[in-house]
């Protein structure tokens, strides 16, 4: 038993060592190709598919479509399509496993570790490595399993669990659930089957409630994210449990289907086979036939989990206006200005947490992720304005969106600097605590003055931001002097937050050259077209 559970742990292990090597050595095609398939639900299913079947981790690109909707890059049903997709393509880790490559495992361990002693070549020793021991985990499994079914006690268990499907295929739902792997819940199956442990329709209930199980993975991590992250995720869940059910109705058929296309695989038959193909037949299905019900699924949870208000949209925003350029403009400027007042907020309580020592970093931190999304939902927009109006491009408040989201990151970079002071018990000196809060707020206040040069198209404001940019540079490197001399008296404050203070300044002098930019970038916004 102990050689079992230490060919399941080699199992797991070699899965996350090839998965990662894998992520490794096609990431950056991976992700091109990921880029191409959030147009539509066909190009997700076929870049699903070949990427989960190159990385072999369906997990990590469930959870990285959920992130591409999140982010307004990928809707709903791309998102969806490409984490069922690539479940699909993963299970090439398994029909390994049933080939004859499987006596090799031990080798590929040793020549994978060899390989990745040279630094240029680790990517793929590791992969190597990862594949041997996952191929040798499933044969420790099956040598583990072989004397434990010879004895009475595990015939009783065996025609216990054969006589409950549902029992084995909830067994299996919570082996996914915890081990995070369908393909892990597969192999279990599968060693069990090859080694007498398990009839093949047990076998198949157990890796079809671990293909519905590996979807919680995506409902935890997701469940604190945003109502469409959460929808993408249970429907995941939810379609992988509908679909697992008429074949569990029907498990008899489905095995002797699975033994007849084994007989015929070609590398290797028997259960093994039966099972790899079985399990790539299920997620291969699901993938496929979620397609003509894509709408039907969002509608339904959407129902299940309603906006609420929750969502972060565009308030200004609209498709109809894109055909007059003015007029989408326009609504692009409004929105930029939306934003803006998110990101004044921001740098205002920011102030009082500075001031104080205390304050809501996690408003800060909402107001951030808001940022965040409408300056993307903005850019998008005026892509798609300048796409349909050529020659006309809206670059200027491009940058202005772009400009005000990476405003937004400075300040919570700010507030990180306190958090890690908080967390090594410092405190700045009253003094030094004064001038930041200070320097803070004159910042506050140039930045109001930019925001509202941007919304009122006021070009006297613009240049007024523009012009005190040398007097906020002189103030700041007059700070950092101050600091300096409280360093030279030996202050203890001081000296065990100088690394903070000055990073302080630094970040907010980098702040207000954005704010200075921004004011440059309204006055050439609402300077008249020449001719």
């Amino acid at each position: 038993m102990l050689e079992a559970l230490g060919g399941l742990a080699l199992l797991v292990r070699g899965l996350g060592v090839l998965a990662q090597a894998l992520a490794v050595l096609v990431g950056g095609p991976a992700r091109k190709v990921l880029t191409w398939a959030t147009a539509g639900p066909l190009r997700a299913w076929l870049a699903g598919t070949l990427v989960g079947a190159i990385s072999l981790n369906s997990s990590a690109l469930g959870l990285t479509a959920i992130g591409l909707a999140e982010v307004g890059i990928a809707g709903f049903a791309p998102a969806l399509v490409l984490g069922l997709a690539a479940k699909g393509g993963a299970t090439v880790a398994l029909l390994l496993v049933a080939t004859p490559l499987s006596a090799f495992a031990l080798p590929l361990v040793g020549v994978g570790f060899a390989v990745g002693l040279f630094k240029r070549l680790q990517p793929w020793g590791e992969a190597l490595l990862g594949l041997g021991m996952l191929l040798f985990g499933v044969a420790l499994m099956v040598r583990g399993l072989m004397p434990l079914t010879e004895g009475e006690l595990f015939t009783l268990v065996r025609e216990g669990l054969e006589a409950s499907p549902l029992g084995l295929w909830v067994l299996g739902f919570a082996l996914a659930s915890v081990l995070g792997s369908a393909n892990a819940v597969a192999a279990i199956a599968l060693a069990l089957a090859g080694s007498g442990g398990l009839g093949l329709g047990a076998a198949l209930a157990l890796t079809l409630g671990g293909g519905a199980g590996s979807g919680m993975i995506l409902v935890l991590t997701s469940w604190k994210g945003t109502p469409l992250a959460r929808r993408i995720a249970l429907a995941h869940l939810g379609w992988k449990v509908a679909f697992s059910v008429p074949l569990l109705i029907v498990l008899e058929p489905y095995a002797a289907l699975s033994a007849r296309l084994a007989a015929a695989f070609g590398p290797v038959s028997g259960p093994a086979a039966a099972v790899a193909l079985a399990h790539l037949a299920y997620h291969a299905g699901a993938s496929l036939l979620a397609l003509p019900l894509l709408r039907p699924l969002e509608r339904l949870t959407r129902q299940l989990v309603p906006d609420a208000g929750q969502e972060i949209t565009p308030k200004y925003l609209s498709a109809e206006a894109l055909d007059s350029r003015e007029l989408a403009s326009s609504l692009a400027l409004r929105e930029v200005g939306r934003i803006g007042d998110q990101l004044s907020q921001m740098l205002s309580e920011t102030v009082r947490i500075l001031a104080q020592g205390k304050g809501d970093a996690a408003d800060v931190a909402r107001r951030e992720e808001k940022v965040d999304q409408l300056a993307r939902a903005i850019v998008l927009y005026l892509s798609d304005l300048s796409a349909r109006h050529p020659g006309d491009s809206p670059l200027a408040l491009m940058m202005a969106a772009s400009e005000i989201e990476h405003m937004g990151d400075q300040v919570r970079r700010m507030l990180r600097k306190q958090d890690k002071l908080y967390a090594q018990n410092l405190e700045f000196s009253e003094e030094g605590r004064t001038e930041l809060a200070e320097a803070a707020e004159r910042v506050l206040k140039r930045l109001h003055l930019s925001l509202a040069a941007l919304a009122t198209r006021n070009g006297s404001l613009a240049h007024q931001v523009i012009a005190e940019r040398r007097h906020m540079e002189a103030y700041l490197l007059e700070l950092r002097r101050s600091h300096l001399g409280r360093l030279e008296q030996g202050r203890v404050e001081s000296r065990a937050t100088t690394l903070a203070h000055l990073d302080l300044l630094i970040v907010l002098d980098e702040l207000d050259q954005s704010i200075t930019r921004l004011a440059a970038l309204s006055r050439d916004l609402h300077q008249p077209a020449p001719g």
